[in-house]
């Protein structure tokens, strides 16, 4: 059953977005319905036929996504037109759910990760040459068959291969890879030097702020790291200036305007703080109605009274936490933070342990970006791909102390131990 998981794994990630396109394509449906058919045997497997502890973040979720698909039924809010099975197979919590089983109740050997690296790396590369491709036709591989965010074709916005998950996945995968890759490359210059050039243009040709400063958070662990020399840090400094100058030289063979995009998308020159006034309203809005279903929300769907009140400035409570506690409550809503919580916590304690801060940064970034926009999607392949490098370098972690030591409580290492903390030697990206 492991060996299964692994080969559904390694085919399915880190190229999910290109089978997104396949099955979009051939069937007219997303794949999450069908990724979820897939695993739902195997993870109920798992749970019956196998004993084990889960970890602390995932028996939050999973309290959470109960209630989320309680709070679907008892509010009424699945779409009339929509079949209630596939809606279930369909919904986001639930196969992240699924995802997230099968990783703790699976090992992923040496050779596999190796392997995951090396594909994640190319399909960076791939998001890369498909952004610069964009500049001159943003509708290449684009959706376009969702016609509500055709808008962002006519602003210009470039979504590089991610729109066939998510109008959002750019800027929650997108920057986890980034992330992940740029913790286990770190020695190697040329990958990283790539890495981080991809993560300054595909981040910059959004042009959107959110998904710019998620890819700083997720550098930000180049300059964080005091394993690292200062020489090195100044070293990938430079890189990072090598990146922006890329972008500047990318924009000018293409025609991209980018002083445009700085005055219109960062500093809003020409919409007068529109988007930063639709986040005030969102607040303001807030403060009045969710005074009046506080515990237990109104369900996952923003009702006619809220959007009348934001005016037509935005279909939601435009910041994801408010939104939250909007839709699911206090109740629902402490379900979901402490998943948040203990999943943050786990990726400290094992970046403090071997080094490993991709799924830190990761996880980070995309606690960053709902407090702009609405998107706590866990089933992302980018959250869950560092899930998967998480539970490696926990196991990883755990060879180091006590085997039956629990990653949730932080152990003092001796020295011996901590001279192991390098996730190099076990990846062997040296070689």
């Amino acid at each position: 059953m492991n060996k299964l998981v692994q080969t559904i794994f390694i085919i399915l990630f880190p190229f999910y977005p290109i089978w997104a396109w396949f099955v979009y394509t051939y069937t007219n449906k997303p794949i999450e319905f069908f990724t979820s058919i897939l695993i739902v045997p195997i993870a109920l497997y798992f749970v019956v036929y196998k004993n084990k502890k889960l970890p602390r973040y995932l028996i939050f979720f999973i309290l959470f996504t109960v209630y989320h698909i309680s709070s679907v039924f008892i509010n009424d809010t699945i779409p009339k037109e929509t079949n209630k099975v596939y809606f279930l197979f369909s919904d986001p919590n639930i196969l992240a759910c699924l995802f997230f089983i099968l990783i703790e109740y699976s090992t992923f050997s040496e050779r596999f990760m190796n392997r995951m690296n090396k594909n994640i790396l190319i399909i960076v590369i791939i998001s890369l040459i498909v952004s610069i491709i964009q500049i001159k036709n943003p509708s290449f591989f684009f959706n376009t068959t969702m016609d509500e965010d055709l808008l962002y074709v006519g602003d210009n916005r470039n979504f590089s291969i991610y729109s066939w998950t998510n109008i959002n996945s750019t800027g929650i995968t997108f920057p986890i890879l980034i992330s992940l890759m740029v913790s286990l490359y770190e020695r190697k210059k040329a990958e990283l030097s790539i890495l981080v050039i991809s993560a300054v243009i595909v981040s910059f040709l959004t042009r959107a702020r959110y998904i710019m400063l998620s890819a700083i958070i997720v550098l930000s662990q180049i300059f964080f790291n005091t394993a690292r020399s200062l020489t090195k840090r100044v070293s990938l400094f430079v890189i990072f200036l090598i990146g922006i100058f890329s972008i500047i030289v990318v924009a000018s063979n293409f025609g991209f305007d980018i002083e445009e995009v700085v005055n219109s998308r960062i500093l809003e020159k020409d919409s007068d703080m529109a988007s930063a006034k639709a986040r005030v309203l969102s607040y303001d809005v807030f403060m009045i109605v969710f005074p009046e279903n506080p515990w237990f929300g109104v369900g996952p769907e923003t009702k006619k009274d809220v959007i009348d009140l934001l005016g037509g400035e935005a279909p939601l409570i435009h910041v994801g936490y408010l939104s939250y506690l909007y839709f699911y409550g206090i109740v629902g809503c402490a379900f979901f933070f402490l998943s948040l919580f203990f999943l943050l916590r786990y990726a400290w304690i094992v970046g403090r342990r071997v080094n490993f801060w991709g799924t830190f940064y990761g996880i980070v970034a995309l606690c960053f970006a709902n407090t702009t926009f609405v998107y706590f999607n866990l089933s992302e392949m980018g959250v869950v791909l560092s899930l998967m490098y998480l539970k490696y370098y926990g196991n990883y972690s755990k060879r180091l102390g006590d085997d039956n030591e629990s990653l949730e409580e932080e152990p003092v290492l001796n020295n011996a131990s901590k001279s192991l903390h390098n996730p190099m030697a076990t990846l062997q990206l040296n070689k």
